[in-house]
């Protein structure tokens, strides 16, 4: 369990947080940082 975090989403991305991910990814390459501003919770 993530304390500092409690909002923290767990689990599976949901259909349209894959959908953001593949998106993102085809425009940004591999900066997972940059993406996961725009996966709040994640």
């Amino acid at each position: 369990a993530n304390h500092l975090r409690p909002n923290l989403k767990k689990g599976s991305f949901t259909a349209e947080e894959e959908r953001l991910i593949i998106e993102l990814h085809a425009k940004m390459g591999n900066k997972w940082a940059q993406m996961a501003a725009h996966l709040p919770g994640r």
